[in-house]
């Protein structure tokens, strides 16, 4: 069966801009390009060139949002197929309006697409490196490569007028924000979030372990907390949604991520702990409303709370462990009763509460790894004996204590997250393969987000749409012919303008044909979706002219 993959660029929210009290006029230059896992080959799709120069606001200022519109933000392009062959990559750049004419800006943007897929084809190989560094200079490569293109065809379209008038300061182009971009191995429906220009950090990140047998990949996360999140003194997971937080008045709060699938809005907490949680060294769910944690006297605590709801009290703890509990490098629960630690000569030990109500003495534990786990930089359980690490390197590590009992050697990871995950400021696991990450706080000069979305499916009316799409490319191709012949003409001695003026009436003409035959295809095309399923089963219709 074909299918159709839709990215669509919804909204463009402001955090921060750097234009002054006027604010900003930003304008996108979205990309998606597929790479075939078989054949090793890169294509690209955009918006169309007359679509390049859209602001999507004049006047935009920080907590402004707007609409992207579906001609520049929904890219759409159907696979004949297996969709496991292909990788999406889906990038943009984000601009400031000045005074750079149409035509440069549209020329601007044909190099930023063709540039693009050549430096991805030319880097592919390093981009595919389990070496974060190799992969880190392949992207450096192709942003450095895109920006040349993009500068000489920008160049290459100005008249001797502009370049006479931007050398006098009479004339001044338009600048780049930034540019942003992600990828998908994994073609299902999801939410992604590009930042241009500078994350204000402190957003919860959504990521999800699909595999949960250290096979996967785990990367693209989705935001389902705007910001705020860096300033809490503890973060950390109760199960079913349920994530615990400390704010710095020392205030137990309650949040819940009610969908558990990375579309949410994680915000609106209840206060159900009054005060004095900031004090402790660990603090750490055990599930079932069981709260862990360690006093400045090392004795282990335990709570619980019973509501699990964000009515109740916590307060009131047991004590469950009796002294040297501040002492270690790491303490986090593995659920039923069990709870992980890591000592000062970096064992990894077994420690199991065995009535869970807060009557036991939590004691005697089993060394289950012998050396090196003090050096990682997050430790936490992804419960049923996963546990997650991430190493020097900022690779996410995937172990599994497969007894569960305190017999076992846990040893010999395996790489589901290939860099860059030792930047942020808290990690923890959400169970049923979901980790919560939060930034760091940053203060960029400028600071923008696109929400968008992939959607995957089936094609409805698949050789109307091909037809439309060809019909789409002609009359691009015959604009691009007499945009190029006037420019000739414009430059062009007297003598040449005669036949330069046959020429670009020609092109006209061709181009008049060529919208002909793109208003006939949309009939087909319009008459075809006439006789298809209900609306809900459609995809939505090809980007036209």
């Amino acid at each position: 069966m074909e299918n159709m993959v839709t990215i669509n660029l919804n909204t463009l929210h402001c955090n921060r801009e750097a234009q002054g009290s006027g604010g900003s006029a930003p304008y996108l230059w979205p990309a998606m390009l597929w790479v075939d896992k078989t054949t090793a080959t890169v294509g690209v799709l955009g918006a169309l060139d007359q679509d390049a120069h859209t602001i999507l606001k004049r006047g935009m200022k920080p907590g402004d949002t707007v609409d992207i519109p579906a001609k520049v933000g929904t890219i759409l392009r159907p696979f004949d197929d297996d969709l496991s062959n292909h990788v999406i990559i889906v990038t943009a750049a984000l601009w400031e309006d000045n005074e750079s004419p149409g035509y440069a800006v549209e020329a601007g943007y044909r190099a930023f697409q063709s540039t693009l897929r050549q430096a991805i084809a030319d880097n592919l190989l390093n981009l595919n490196s389990t070496d974060p560094q190799t992969v880190a200079d392949a992207e450096t490569a192709i942003k450095t490569a895109v920006t040349a293109g993009v500068t000489q065809g920008i160049s290459d379209s100005l008249t001797t007028g502009d370049k006479i008038k931007i050398a006098t300061g009479i004339m001044t182009l338009d600048s780049t924000i930034d540019s942003a971009s992600t990828s998908f191995s994994n073609l299902v429906n999801t939410s992604f979030t590009l930042t241009f220009g500078g994350s204000f950090g402190g957003r919860l990140l959504f990521y999800r372990d699909f595999t949960r047998n250290g096979t996967g990949d785990v990367d693209t996360p989705s935001v389902i907390g705007l910001g705020g999140w860096a300033g809490f003194k503890f973060l950390f997971s109760g199960g079913d949604g349920i994530i615990y937080a400390v704010n710095p008045e020392g205030q137990l709060l309650f949040y819940r991520d009610n969908t558990q699938n990375g579309t949410g809005d994680v915000n609106t907490p209840s206060v159900i702990g009054q005060g004095g949680w900031a004090g402790f060294k660990f603090l750490f769910s055990g599930g079932n409303g069981i709260i862990y944690a360690v006093n400045p006297e090392g004795q282990l605590l335990f709570y619980r709370d019973y509501t699990r709801n964000g009515t109740g009290d916590v307060n009131t703890p047991k004590v469950i462990g009796l002294g040297g509990w501040a002492d270690f490098k790491f303490l986090f629960s593995g659920g039923n009763g069990i709870i992980y630690a890591v000592d000062q000569q970096g064992r990894l030990l077994f420690y199991r509460d065995n009535t869970q109500d807060g009557t036991g003495d939590v004691d005697t534990p089993s060394v289950i790894g012998l050396g090196g786990w003090g050096s990682f930089l997050f430790l936490f359980s992804g419960g049923d004996g996963i546990i997650y690490a991430v190493d020097q390197e900022g690779q996410l590590l995937f172990y599994r204590d497969n007894t569960q009992d305190g017999t076992g050697d846990v040893d010999t990871p395996s790489v589901i997250g290939l860099g860059g995950w030792q930047a942020f400021q808290f990690l923890f696991s959400g169970d049923n393969g979901i980790i919560y990450a939060v930034e760091k706080a940053l203060d960029p000069k400028d600071s923008y987000e696109v929400a968008g979305s992939l959607q995957v499916s089936a094609v409805l009316c698949a050789g109307e749409r091909d037809a439309v799409g060809a019909a789409t490319q002609a009359v691009q191709s015959a604009k691009e012919i007499v945009a190029n012949l006037e420019e000739e003409f414009q430059n062009a001695p007297a003598s040449q303008k005669p036949f330069l003026r046959q020429q670009i009436q020609e092109a006209k003409q061709q181009e008049a044909q060529a919208k002909q035959q793109l208003a006939a295809a949309k009939q087909a095309l319009a008459a075809c979706l006439a006789r298809t399923p209900p609306p809900e089963r459609r995809p939505r219709p090809l980007p036209v002219a």
